[in-house]
């Protein structure tokens, strides 16, 4: 009987210890695991923040950027420039004033808080800007606290400072509200001082944060928490993410039992698990240290998702904004080149001009490559025929100082790929090249076939004998942003759309290199075997090629809508132009338009639900779709039957698709 008993017991304790342990073992680390959440989750919310901080700012710099570039400034029109900046800013409703103040002796030709002429102040020569700065914050009379971004601009006795007050509020928006977990929240300079706070925002604003704060500023380090004492008091830990851009960083102060607690539960729970883990140790903590891993790696994983959705939007956010600076740009300039009064040199500024605006438009391309938001048109190309094609505008892009040279295996013919984007990749790494080259060196670009198992590649590979890269360059050589060049100088983006486009079109990238020696990057592409397409070349249509037509021109931007506008009336159509969809569907409703030319991103009513209410009213009304809005899988979905035609565009290729559709 006592043995029937005793093994009983022995039964029940080997069931019952082993279920205990797990117990208790999962008990401290799920706490300890509910602390790497909370602290996750801290940190995607101060790299959330920031990256909205980045994508608000890049708006302004963007437009300050643009305003910089007016031909009135070098000719000292200072009227002019008055009003150009008066009608950004009226786009810009954040922005408290913009000011211009002549380089030479500190007088302040205008501030737009004033009428022109009034409250010119003589001071000392200012100090001058290099490039586009973004730091100071000011309080005055205006309507700040405020932001101050300042370029210095040409023009007459040393040129301009322009400098734009932009309000904290926009910054004030992108922070949580005050809730039980996040206890404050705030965005600061590099040098610690409040951008932005959730708490007193009035008072701190300008101000220096706790020394806590400002130690984790110094740092050097892009995120991390940190232990310390709110400017109220109250103890606290702070999760921050640091901008590569600008220095700011974005701190989110969670309250000390968030993280204390989780760490005492899981201290008590291994104790315990230590004195029963004499019996089944190495069972349970193989379990343990398995769901750890499993439990980091998906806090890891939904880490990683959240920072490529906030650079998404960051990205999505600049190209639509930049799209939509261009257009106008881009068409105002084309306008200019083709007036006959213009004279020669006129037209070779213009046409510089025209040139810069282009590049910028493959910078927005860049963007969107590389965020994978733009859909590539995956067709045969001749690869002897690219490299022959674009060798002049690689020679052009390296200058006199370098040499390139061009090698073709001749079994190397046909790839899949995109042919501007690809292009764009060969550019890309030759400029990548020269920057690292000395003076006097050769580039070279070798094409070769490498069969792997049953598939053929082609590759593209192009070699330098630079500086070479370190191990920890090469390893994030295809991070967006990341870039080894002084800043200004290198946007980040050359290597990372290289990578999105390989991926894109079904191929990859190698990077070979050593310090001292030299670079190989190889571009790998599916190889085929079908006929490559011939390269599209643009033809001009004059203004008599296309009959008089009414049209309809709908796009909430007003820059944009005066350039097409003036684009057609000047070939002798009749435009109306409106700014809001629902009049447009008035329009629609009274008369018949032989084309409605549709912005996509509007306010209340987008491109594709004004389309669709229309085709209610007239089904056979024709329609034709321009936008910069990033995602172009969405716009295609949302008008499936739909030409579309991207900004920026300049005025041939929008005549061109005005012919093709109303023939």
């Amino acid at each position: 009987m006592r043995e029937l008993i005793r093994s009983a017991w022995l039964i029940g304790a080997a069931v019952l210890i082993p279920i205990l342990m797990f117990i208790v073992f999962q008990t401290g680390f799920s706490a300890r695991e509910q602390r790497r959440v909370v602290e996750a989750s801290a940190l995607a919310k101060s790299e959330s923040i920031i990256a909205s901080a980045d994508a608000t700012l890049a708006r302004t710099v963007g437009a300050i950027e643009a305003l910089a570039t007016i031909q009135a400034l070098p000719k000292g029109d200072i009227a002019g420039a008055y009003q150009r900046a008066a009608q950004i800013r009226t786009l810009n409703p954040d922005w408290i004033t913009v000011t211009l103040t002549q380089v030479s002796d500190g007088t302040q030709w205008f501030d737009l808080s004033r009428p022109l002429g009034a409250g010119m102040l003589a001071a000392s020569p200012p100090r001058v800007p290099q490039g586009t700065e973004v730091g100071r914050i000011i309080r005055d009379g205006r309507g700040c606290p405020c932001v101050v971004i300042e370029r210095k601009t040409p023009g007459p006795a040393g040129g301009y400072i322009l400098a734009v007050l932009l309000s904290t509020k926009p910054f004030e928006r992108l922070l949580p509200q005050q809730t039980g977990e996040y206890a404050v929240s705030a965005i600061v300079t590099g040098k610690g001082r409040f951008i932005a706070r959730s708490l007193d925002q009035e008072q701190r604003v300008g101000t220096l944060g706790s020394t806590y704060l400002r130690d984790a500023v110094v740092s050097g380090k892009s995120r991390g928490v940190y232990r310390g004492v709110t400017l109220e008091g109250v103890e606290n830990y702070s999760a921050y993410s640091r901008s590569r851009l600008t220095g700011w960083s974005a701190h989110v102060a969670l309250g000390r039992h968030y993280l204390d607690d989780p760490a005492r539960v899981a201290f008590r729970s291994l104790g315990l698990a230590a004195l029963l883990s004499l019996m089944l140790a190495g069972v349970l903590i193989w379990f343990a240290f398995r769901q750890v891993a499993a439990s980091r790696k998906a806090v890891e994983r939904g880490q990683q998702a959240q920072k490529l959705e906030a650079l998404g939007q960051l990205t999505g956010g600049i190209a639509h904004d930049f799209n939509n600076l261009l257009t106008p740009i881009v068409g105002a300039l084309d306008f200019l080149i083709k007036q006959a009064t213009l004279d020669d040199r006129g037209k070779r500024i213009a046409s510089g001009a025209l040139a810069s605006a282009q590049r910028a438009g493959k910078l927005t391309s860049q963007l969107l490559a590389f965020s994978r938001r733009q859909k590539l048109t995956i067709a045969p190309l001749n690869v002897p025929s690219l490299l022959e094609e674009i060798k002049p505008i690689l020679e052009q892009s390296v200058g006199n100082d370098h040499c390139v040279e061009i090698e073709i295996d001749p079994t190397t013919h046909c790839v899949k790929s995109d042919l501007n984007q690809l292009e764009l990749a060969v550019l890309n790494l030759i400029i990548n090249a020269r920057d690292a080259t000395p003076a006097g060196g050769t580039i070279r670009i070798e094409t070769a076939l490498r069969t792997v198992g049953d598939t053929d590649e082609v590759l593209i590979r192009v070699i330098d004998r630079g500086e070479g890269m370190s191990d920890e360059v090469k390893r994030r050589a295809i991070e967006p942003f990341y870039s080894t060049k002084e800043p200004g100088k290198g946007t980040g983006l050359g290597l990372a759309q290289v990578f999105a486009v390989m991926q894109q079109s079904g191929g990859s990238i190698e990077i070979e290199s050593v310090v001292g020696e030299g670079t190989t990057v190889t571009m790998c592409l599916p190889a085929c075997h079908e006929s490559a397409a011939p390269r599209p070349r643009s033809s001009e249509v004059s203004a008599t090629e296309i009959k008089p037509l009414r049209l309809l021109l709908v796009d909430d931007d007003a820059s944009v809508r005066a350039t097409i506008a003036r684009l057609f009336e000047d070939d002798g159509h009749v435009v109306d132009s409106v700014g809001d969809a629902r009049i447009a569907l008035t329009a629609i409703e009274v008369v018949a338009y032989d084309l409605a030319i549709v912005d996509f991103a509007m306010p209340e009513m987008d491109g594709a639900e004004l389309i669709a209410e229309a085709r209610k009213l007239r089904p056979d009304q024709k329609f034709m779709m321009v936008t910069g809005y990033a995602d172009s899988d969405a716009v295609a979905a949302a008008c499936p039957d739909t030409p579309i035609l991207r900004k920026p565009f300049d005025g041939n290729a929008l005549r061109q698709q005005v012919a093709d559709l109303t023939k």
